[in-house]
């Protein structure tokens, strides 16, 4: 085919009427050429000008494709008008550090659809992948260290219960933030997994304490020497600009173990005090030496 006709046939098909825009690159967001200043997969947080129900599907999305183009877009072509149309007065709608961009949207095995112009901040568009990346590294250098302990901290004995406490907090996390100009809120909620080194585990919400809290405690049966761990794993979501919330991609988990020495618990007869009358007849506890002292500090 000559070239001057090759060069004919494009500009025909790029003037087609209903020529809807191309597809998105497979990618979170990169720059595109002045046309299309920026293509996207993934949910994107629009601006609050944009009407509420649109926001949610646009932002919860899965496998939808999105683009922000030149706003003066011949409707149907895809052309930019030239710098001297009237067009260019939709610029004026945004602040001086924002930039007016005609926003498309294709839901996954869907059409694309014009939302109209958005103003973007100065970060460039923000998604929700995005937003969840950066709040996770927030939540990694927030979480509390796990410290855990027993009680008594020494000389456990079998058949009586002991205590166990993480040293971390059950009400968990709750921050809020700003990222790229955004509002953003965390919220976090820890869970703790006990192995208690013979077999036995605990999967709970509670972070134990110290006697008398027994909501996370354990008696052992036998002696020996028994290798104590617990996990501590956070799960988190979050809310950006109104929208969500949504989980954050990544649970921060913490982990701690220790060897803990059993000994045998033995019988001992409570001596009445001089003065009860003796018709009282002593009765046997379990206990060791030190040990009741220990469990009531």
């Amino acid at each position: 085919m000559p070239r001057l006709l090759t060069l004919v046939v494009a500009l025909a098909v790029l003037m087609t009427p209903g020529l809807a825009p191309p597809a998105a690159a497979a990618a979170d967001i990169v720059g595109d050429d002045e046309r299309d200043r920026y293509v996207g997969t993934g949910g994107l947080v629009l601006p609050g000008s944009v009407d509420d129900g649109t926001r949610r599907e646009v932002a919860g999305c899965q496998g939808c494709a999105w683009r922000l183009s030149t706003p003066c877009l011949e409707p149907g072509h895809g052309v930019a008008f030239d710098g001297t149309s009237p067009c260019a007065s939709v610029h004026r709608g945004c602040s001086a550090s924002y930039q007016a961009l005609r926003a498309w949207f294709r839901p996954e095995g869907g059409r694309w659809r014009a939302i109209g112009i958005v103003c973007i901040g100065p970060a460039g568009p923000v998604t929700v992948v995005t937003v969840g990346r950066h709040v996770g590294e927030r939540l990694e250098r927030s979480v509390p260290p796990l410290r855990p302990r027993h009680q008594p901290s020494v000389g456990v004995v079998t058949q009586a219960p002991v205590a166990f406490a993480a040293g971390q907090s059950e009400s968990g996390i709750d921050e809020q933030m700003t990222l790229a100009g955004l509002s953003v809120s965390l919220r976090a909620r820890p869970g703790w997994d006990w192995s208690f080194g013979d077999g036995s585990r605990l999967s709970t919400d509670q972070a134990g304490g110290a006697y008398p809290d027994l909501s996370v405690a354990h008696a052992y049966r036998h002696a020996g020497r028994y290798w104590v761990a617990v996990t501590c794993s956070w799960v988190a979501e979050f809310s950006v600009a109104g929208l969500g919330p949504y989980p954050v991609p990544e649970a921060v988990n913490q982990h701690a173990e220790w060897l803990l020495p059993v000994g045998e618990g033995r019988a001992v007869l409570s001596v009445p005090r001089i003065g009860r009358p003796a018709a009282r007849t002593p009765r046997a506890t379990w206990n060791t030496v030190g040990i009741s002292a220990r469990f009531q500090a």
